[in-house]
Protein backbone atom coordinates (compact mmCIF):
# COMPACT_ATOMS: atom_id res chain seq x y z
CA UNK A 1 0.00 0.00 0.00
CA UNK A 2 1.23 3.35 -0.98
CA UNK A 3 -0.06 7.19 -0.51
CA UNK A 4 0.32 8.77 -4.04
CA UNK A 5 -0.92 12.69 -3.09
CA UNK A 6 -2.23 13.82 0.34
CA UNK A 7 -4.18 17.24 -0.76
CA UNK A 8 -4.71 19.83 2.25
CA UNK A 9 -7.00 22.58 2.60
CA UNK A 10 -7.37 24.40 5.63
CA UNK A 11 -6.27 21.71 7.84
CA UNK A 12 -4.69 23.16 11.23
CA UNK A 13 -1.62 25.38 9.78
CA UNK A 14 -2.17 24.92 6.43
CA UNK A 15 -4.08 26.69 3.86
CA UNK A 16 -3.11 24.85 1.05
CA UNK A 17 -0.97 22.10 -0.24
CA UNK A 18 -0.57 19.22 -2.16
CA UNK A 19 1.81 16.62 -0.96
CA UNK A 20 3.66 13.78 -3.75
CA UNK A 21 4.91 11.13 -1.97
CA UNK A 22 7.01 8.32 -3.60
CA UNK A 23 7.24 4.27 -2.82
CA UNK A 24 10.10 4.17 -0.48
CA UNK A 25 11.43 6.87 2.30
CA UNK A 26 9.95 9.74 2.38
CA UNK A 27 10.87 12.80 4.62
CA UNK A 28 8.83 15.84 5.72
CA UNK A 29 11.25 18.06 7.18
CA UNK A 30 11.36 21.68 8.64
CA UNK A 31 11.52 23.42 11.82
CA UNK A 32 9.02 22.62 14.82
CA UNK A 33 5.33 24.22 14.78
CA UNK A 34 5.91 24.41 10.63
CA UNK A 35 3.37 21.43 9.63
CA UNK A 36 5.65 18.25 9.36
CA UNK A 37 3.31 16.60 12.12
CA UNK A 38 0.29 17.99 10.54
CA UNK A 39 0.71 16.73 7.20
CA UNK A 40 1.34 13.03 8.73
CA UNK A 41 -2.31 13.70 10.94
CA UNK A 42 -4.13 13.99 8.02
CA UNK A 43 -2.89 11.02 6.88
CA UNK A 44 -3.34 8.69 9.32
CA UNK A 45 -6.81 10.43 9.91
CA UNK A 46 -7.86 8.27 7.02
CA UNK A 47 -6.47 4.83 8.78
CA UNK A 48 -8.39 5.78 12.05
CA UNK A 49 -11.12 7.77 11.30
CA UNK A 50 -9.75 10.73 14.22
CA UNK A 51 -7.16 12.56 14.89
CA UNK A 52 -4.03 10.36 16.45
CA UNK A 53 -3.31 13.58 18.94
CA UNK A 54 -6.72 12.95 20.27
CA UNK A 55 -8.05 16.59 18.72
CA UNK A 56 -11.83 17.12 18.38
CA UNK A 57 -12.27 17.65 14.63
CA UNK A 58 -13.20 21.55 15.02
CA UNK A 59 -9.76 21.71 16.20
CA UNK A 60 -8.49 20.59 12.94
CA UNK A 61 -10.05 23.89 11.29
CA UNK A 62 -7.55 26.48 10.35
CA UNK A 63 -8.11 29.62 12.74
CA UNK A 64 -10.56 32.10 10.36
CA UNK A 65 -11.84 29.32 7.96
CA UNK A 66 -14.98 27.59 8.02
CA UNK A 67 -14.44 24.32 6.67
CA UNK A 68 -11.10 21.88 7.24
CA UNK A 69 -10.79 19.54 4.13
CA UNK A 70 -8.43 16.69 3.37
CA UNK A 71 -8.11 14.05 1.04
CA UNK A 72 -6.26 10.83 0.27
CA UNK A 73 -4.91 8.85 -2.80
CA UNK A 74 -3.32 5.62 -2.17
CA UNK A 75 -2.79 2.52 -3.92
CA UNK A 76 -3.43 -0.84 -3.22
CA UNK A 77 -0.58 -4.04 -4.24
CA UNK A 78 -1.35 -5.34 -7.66
CA UNK A 79 -4.30 -2.48 -8.13
CA UNK A 80 -3.78 -0.25 -11.43
CA UNK A 81 -5.81 2.79 -10.02
CA UNK A 82 -5.74 5.08 -6.88
CA UNK A 83 -8.30 5.20 -4.51
CA UNK A 84 -9.14 8.90 -3.17
CA UNK A 85 -10.76 9.36 0.45
CA UNK A 86 -11.46 12.52 1.26
CA UNK A 87 -12.80 14.03 4.37
CA UNK A 88 -14.53 17.72 4.56
CA UNK A 89 -14.84 18.97 8.28
CA UNK A 90 -16.94 21.99 8.72
CA UNK A 91 -16.77 23.87 11.83
CA UNK A 92 -20.70 23.60 12.74
CA UNK A 93 -22.87 20.69 10.64
CA UNK A 94 -21.78 17.19 9.76
CA UNK A 95 -18.90 16.41 8.29
CA UNK A 96 -18.62 14.58 5.14
CA UNK A 97 -16.81 11.09 3.99
CA UNK A 98 -16.42 9.99 0.64
CA UNK A 99 -14.61 6.94 -1.17
CA UNK A 100 -14.15 7.99 -4.98
CA UNK A 101 -16.47 10.36 -4.78
CA UNK A 102 -19.20 8.08 -3.14
CA UNK A 103 -20.63 9.26 0.16
CA UNK A 104 -19.72 6.73 3.73
CA UNK A 105 -21.72 6.80 6.64
CA UNK A 106 -19.47 6.86 9.19
CA UNK A 107 -16.11 6.90 10.18
CA UNK A 108 -16.34 3.33 10.99
CA UNK A 109 -17.06 2.43 7.49
CA UNK A 110 -14.00 4.33 6.43
CA UNK A 111 -11.16 2.43 8.44
CA UNK A 112 -9.75 -0.42 6.93
CA UNK A 113 -9.46 1.47 3.73
CA UNK A 114 -6.15 2.74 4.04
CA UNK A 115 -3.68 1.29 6.59
CA UNK A 116 -0.99 2.42 8.16
CA UNK A 117 1.03 2.42 11.31
CA UNK A 118 1.92 5.55 13.20
CA UNK A 119 4.91 5.65 16.07
CA UNK A 120 5.36 8.69 17.43
CA UNK A 121 7.10 9.81 21.15
CA UNK A 122 4.09 9.65 22.68
CA UNK A 123 3.88 5.83 22.19
CA UNK A 124 6.14 5.43 24.77
CA UNK A 125 3.14 5.56 27.15
CA UNK A 126 2.36 1.99 25.28
CA UNK A 127 4.60 0.68 28.14
CA UNK A 128 5.05 3.12 30.51
CA UNK A 129 0.76 4.36 30.99
CA UNK A 130 -2.00 2.16 32.20
CA UNK A 131 -3.99 -0.48 31.01
CA UNK A 132 -5.73 1.77 28.30
CA UNK A 133 -3.05 2.34 26.35
CA UNK A 134 -2.42 -0.72 25.72
CA UNK A 135 -5.74 -1.70 24.68
CA UNK A 136 -6.04 1.48 22.40
CA UNK A 137 -3.37 -0.34 20.56
CA UNK A 138 -4.64 -3.64 19.96
CA UNK A 139 -8.03 -2.09 18.86
CA UNK A 140 -6.38 0.54 16.61
CA UNK A 141 -4.31 -2.55 14.98
CA UNK A 142 -7.05 -4.79 14.64
CA UNK A 143 -9.47 -2.34 13.35
CA UNK A 144 -7.64 -1.88 10.58
CA UNK A 145 -7.30 -5.42 9.26
CA UNK A 146 -10.50 -6.86 10.32
CA UNK A 147 -13.81 -5.70 9.94
CA UNK A 148 -15.07 -7.92 12.28
CA UNK A 149 -13.20 -7.03 14.93
CA UNK A 150 -14.63 -3.80 14.49
CA UNK A 151 -17.92 -4.19 14.52
CA UNK A 152 -17.93 -7.03 17.85
CA UNK A 153 -16.21 -3.87 19.42
CA UNK A 154 -18.80 -1.08 18.08
CA UNK A 155 -21.14 -3.26 19.45
CA UNK A 156 -19.40 -4.03 22.77
CA UNK A 157 -18.96 -0.07 23.18
CA UNK A 158 -22.94 0.30 22.38
CA UNK A 159 -23.74 -2.46 24.90
CA UNK A 160 -21.41 -1.39 27.69
CA UNK A 161 -22.68 1.85 27.75
CA UNK A 162 -26.28 0.68 28.36
CA UNK A 163 -25.54 -1.59 31.03
CA UNK A 164 -23.70 1.31 33.24
CA UNK A 165 -26.97 3.26 32.51
CA UNK A 166 -28.75 0.32 33.61
CA UNK A 167 -26.88 0.36 36.90
CA UNK A 168 -26.72 4.00 37.43
CA UNK A 169 -30.66 3.42 37.22
CA UNK A 170 -30.22 0.47 39.76
CA UNK A 171 -28.02 2.78 42.03
CA UNK A 172 -30.72 5.65 42.50
CA UNK A 173 -33.43 2.57 43.78
CA UNK A 174 -35.34 1.96 40.91
CA UNK A 175 -36.37 -1.38 39.83
CA UNK A 176 -33.84 -3.58 37.02
CA UNK A 177 -36.04 -6.31 35.97
CA UNK A 178 -33.87 -10.32 36.22
CA UNK A 179 -34.61 -10.28 31.69
CA UNK A 180 -32.76 -6.99 31.25
CA UNK A 181 -29.91 -7.95 33.73
CA UNK A 182 -29.72 -11.57 31.29
CA UNK A 183 -29.98 -9.25 28.35
CA UNK A 184 -27.34 -7.58 28.92
CA UNK A 185 -24.86 -9.99 31.02
CA UNK A 186 -25.19 -12.24 27.74
CA UNK A 187 -24.78 -9.79 25.13
CA UNK A 188 -21.62 -8.36 27.01
CA UNK A 189 -20.33 -12.07 27.44
CA UNK A 190 -20.43 -13.07 23.61
CA UNK A 191 -19.34 -9.62 22.72
CA UNK A 192 -16.52 -9.92 24.95
CA UNK A 193 -15.60 -13.48 23.94
CA UNK A 194 -15.83 -12.73 20.51
CA UNK A 195 -13.45 -9.49 21.15
CA UNK A 196 -10.72 -11.33 23.16
CA UNK A 197 -10.59 -14.39 21.40
CA UNK A 198 -9.35 -11.78 18.56
CA UNK A 199 -7.04 -9.94 21.06
CA UNK A 200 -5.76 -13.08 22.44
CA UNK A 201 -4.40 -14.29 18.88
CA UNK A 202 -3.15 -10.80 17.72
CA UNK A 203 -1.11 -10.91 20.79
CA UNK A 204 0.34 -14.28 20.23
CA UNK A 205 1.34 -13.08 17.05
CA UNK A 206 2.48 -9.43 18.13
CA UNK A 207 4.53 -11.34 20.96
CA UNK A 208 6.41 -13.70 18.00
CA UNK A 209 7.57 -10.70 15.95
CA UNK A 210 8.44 -8.31 19.10
CA UNK A 211 10.77 -11.37 19.84
CA UNK A 212 12.32 -11.29 16.71
CA UNK A 213 12.89 -7.00 16.17
CA UNK A 214 13.65 -6.44 19.88
CA UNK A 215 16.81 -9.09 19.43
CA UNK A 216 18.13 -7.46 16.20
CA UNK A 217 18.09 -3.99 17.74
CA UNK A 218 19.25 -5.50 21.11
CA UNK A 219 21.75 -7.87 20.21
CA UNK A 220 19.63 -10.54 21.88
CA UNK A 221 20.78 -9.46 25.44
CA UNK A 222 17.42 -9.32 26.49
CA UNK A 223 14.23 -11.23 26.44
CA UNK A 224 10.96 -9.31 25.74
CA UNK A 225 7.31 -11.03 26.62
CA UNK A 226 3.72 -10.35 25.87
CA UNK A 227 0.82 -12.21 27.82
CA UNK A 228 -2.60 -11.10 27.36
CA UNK A 229 -5.02 -10.71 30.21
CA UNK A 230 -8.77 -10.95 29.84
CA UNK A 231 -11.61 -11.12 32.08
CA UNK A 232 -13.54 -13.04 29.17
CA UNK A 233 -11.11 -15.75 29.46
CA UNK A 234 -10.46 -18.23 32.05
CA UNK A 235 -6.72 -18.39 32.98
CA UNK A 236 -6.24 -22.00 31.79
CA UNK A 237 -7.64 -20.78 28.86
CA UNK A 238 -6.44 -23.22 25.96
CA UNK A 239 -7.13 -24.52 22.41
CA UNK A 240 -9.04 -20.62 21.75
CA UNK A 241 -10.43 -19.92 18.11
CA UNK A 242 -8.13 -17.76 16.61
CA UNK A 243 -9.80 -15.55 14.19
CA UNK A 244 -6.78 -14.08 12.19
CA UNK A 245 -5.02 -17.47 11.84
CA UNK A 246 -7.42 -19.80 12.13
CA UNK A 247 -10.67 -18.36 10.90
CA UNK A 248 -11.93 -21.99 10.33
CA UNK A 249 -12.13 -22.41 14.09
CA UNK A 250 -14.56 -20.09 14.59
CA UNK A 251 -17.05 -21.81 13.25
CA UNK A 252 -15.48 -25.60 14.42
CA UNK A 253 -15.26 -24.03 18.10
CA UNK A 254 -16.87 -20.41 18.95
CA UNK A 255 -15.71 -18.75 21.78
CA UNK A 256 -16.85 -19.67 24.99
CA UNK A 257 -18.84 -16.56 26.70
CA UNK A 258 -19.57 -18.45 30.36
CA UNK A 259 -16.44 -16.96 31.90
CA UNK A 260 -17.36 -13.48 31.40
CA UNK A 261 -21.03 -13.54 31.53
CA UNK A 262 -20.62 -15.15 35.33
CA UNK A 263 -18.51 -12.29 36.28
CA UNK A 264 -21.59 -10.23 34.84
CA UNK A 265 -24.22 -12.02 37.23
CA UNK A 266 -21.99 -12.97 40.17
CA UNK A 267 -20.84 -9.33 41.16
CA UNK A 268 -23.70 -7.35 39.93
CA UNK A 269 -24.47 -5.91 44.04
CA UNK A 270 -20.70 -4.97 43.41
CA UNK A 271 -21.07 -2.78 40.24
CA UNK A 272 -24.21 -1.02 41.66
CA UNK A 273 -22.25 0.16 44.36
CA UNK A 274 -19.48 1.00 42.47
CA UNK A 275 -21.75 2.54 39.58
CA UNK A 276 -20.18 0.98 36.49
CA UNK A 277 -19.02 -2.40 34.94
CA UNK A 278 -16.30 -4.03 36.87
CA UNK A 279 -15.56 -6.87 34.36
CA UNK A 280 -15.10 -7.43 30.88
CA UNK A 281 -13.04 -6.71 28.09
CA UNK A 282 -12.98 -2.56 28.68
CA UNK A 283 -10.38 -3.80 31.98
CA UNK A 284 -8.23 -6.04 29.48
CA UNK A 285 -4.43 -5.64 29.78
CA UNK A 286 -1.30 -6.85 28.12
CA UNK A 287 1.45 -7.61 30.21
CA UNK A 288 4.91 -6.33 28.66
CA UNK A 289 8.29 -8.04 30.33
CA UNK A 290 11.76 -7.76 29.73
CA UNK A 291 13.88 -11.29 31.24
CA UNK A 292 10.77 -11.92 33.42
CA UNK A 293 10.57 -8.22 35.29
CA UNK A 294 7.30 -5.65 34.26
CA UNK A 295 8.73 -3.26 31.79
CA UNK A 296 6.39 -0.92 32.96
CA UNK A 297 8.50 -0.45 36.14
CA UNK A 298 11.70 -1.70 35.11
CA UNK A 299 13.00 -0.63 32.24
CA UNK A 300 14.62 2.49 31.25
CA UNK A 301 13.83 4.66 28.68
CA UNK A 302 16.10 3.34 25.97
CA UNK A 303 14.45 -0.09 26.82
CA UNK A 304 11.12 1.43 26.55
CA UNK A 305 11.49 2.74 23.54
CA UNK A 306 13.10 0.03 22.02
CA UNK A 307 10.17 -2.52 23.27
CA UNK A 308 7.66 0.18 21.43
CA UNK A 309 9.64 0.37 18.16
CA UNK A 310 9.72 -3.61 18.12
CA UNK A 311 5.72 -3.36 18.70
CA UNK A 312 4.95 -0.88 15.78
CA UNK A 313 7.50 -3.27 13.25
CA UNK A 314 5.39 -6.43 14.36
CA UNK A 315 2.39 -4.25 13.80
CA UNK A 316 3.22 -3.67 10.64
CA UNK A 317 4.23 -7.28 9.60
CA UNK A 318 0.99 -8.74 11.52
CA UNK A 319 -0.81 -6.16 8.59
CA UNK A 320 0.92 -7.98 5.98
CA UNK A 321 0.55 -11.28 7.37
CA UNK A 322 -3.31 -10.99 8.06
CA UNK A 323 -4.38 -8.56 5.61
CA UNK A 324 -2.15 -9.23 2.60
CA UNK A 325 0.18 -6.16 2.10
CA UNK A 326 2.06 -3.95 4.47
CA UNK A 327 0.50 -0.73 5.16
CA UNK A 328 2.13 3.00 5.23
CA UNK A 329 4.81 3.54 8.04
CA UNK A 330 4.62 6.45 9.50
CA UNK A 331 7.70 7.80 12.14
CA UNK A 332 7.11 10.86 13.49
CA UNK A 333 10.01 12.71 14.77
CA UNK A 334 10.95 9.53 16.22
CA UNK A 335 14.73 9.55 14.54
CA UNK A 336 15.63 12.14 16.69
CA UNK A 337 15.24 10.60 19.56
CA UNK A 338 17.34 7.22 18.30
CA UNK A 339 21.09 6.73 17.85
CA UNK A 340 22.30 5.80 14.59
CA UNK A 341 22.39 1.99 14.92
CA UNK A 342 18.69 1.85 15.51
CA UNK A 343 17.57 4.30 12.71
CA UNK A 344 19.47 1.89 10.37
CA UNK A 345 18.26 -1.11 11.92
CA UNK A 346 14.42 0.35 11.76
CA UNK A 347 14.95 1.11 8.12
CA UNK A 348 17.05 -2.02 7.24
CA UNK A 349 13.93 -3.79 8.69
CA UNK A 350 11.61 -1.51 6.89
CA UNK A 351 13.08 -1.67 3.54
CA UNK A 352 15.45 -4.29 2.94
CA UNK A 353 15.43 -6.09 -0.17
CA UNK A 354 13.91 -9.17 0.37
CA UNK A 355 10.73 -8.11 1.43
CA UNK A 356 7.70 -6.67 -0.33
CA UNK A 357 7.76 -3.00 -0.87
CA UNK A 358 7.15 -0.55 2.09
CA UNK A 359 6.22 3.07 2.19
CA UNK A 360 7.86 5.34 5.04
CA UNK A 361 7.19 8.84 5.81
CA UNK A 362 9.64 10.48 8.40
CA UNK A 363 9.11 13.64 10.19
CA UNK A 364 12.30 15.66 10.86
CA UNK A 365 13.64 18.67 12.02
CA UNK A 366 17.09 17.96 9.91
CA UNK A 367 17.52 16.64 6.57
CA UNK A 368 20.04 14.57 6.99
CA UNK A 369 18.56 11.90 9.55
CA UNK A 370 18.11 9.29 7.23
CA UNK A 371 22.07 7.77 8.06
CA UNK A 372 24.48 6.36 4.91
CA UNK A 373 24.15 5.96 1.28
CA UNK A 374 20.25 5.07 1.66
CA UNK A 375 19.60 8.77 1.94
CA UNK A 376 20.49 9.05 -2.09
CA UNK A 377 16.92 7.38 -2.75
CA UNK A 378 15.20 9.55 -0.50
CA UNK A 379 11.87 11.67 -1.47
CA UNK A 380 12.66 14.72 0.24
CA UNK A 381 10.06 17.59 1.07
CA UNK A 382 10.60 20.66 3.02
CA UNK A 383 7.80 22.34 5.22
CA UNK A 384 7.24 25.88 6.79
CA UNK A 385 4.37 27.91 7.43
CA UNK A 386 2.46 25.37 6.42
CA UNK A 387 3.88 25.01 2.95
CA UNK A 388 5.39 21.98 1.47
CA UNK A 389 8.06 22.25 -1.24
CA UNK A 390 10.97 20.14 -3.17
CA UNK A 391 14.21 19.51 -1.73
Amino acid sequence: MTVTTAIYENWRNIASARVEFSPGINVLWGMNAQGKSNILEGIYFFARGRSFRGAREKELVRFGSEFARASLSFRRDGYENDTALEAVLPLSGRKRLTRNGAPLSSAAEMVGNFRAVLFTPSNLSVVSGGPGERRAFLDIALSQISGDYLLWLRRWTKLLAERNALIRRAGEGESVSAEEWAVYAEGLAECGAWIACYRADYVSLLAGAVGRYFAGMTGGAEIPGLEYRSHALEETSENLPKPLTDPRSLTSAPPDPGPLKTRLTAYRDREIAAGSTLWGIHKDDVLLSLNGREARTYASQGQQRSLVLSMKLGEAEIAKTVGGEYPVILLDDVFSELDENRRRFILDALAREDAAPRQIIVTSCEPDIIPGARAEHVNFRHVEGGKVSES
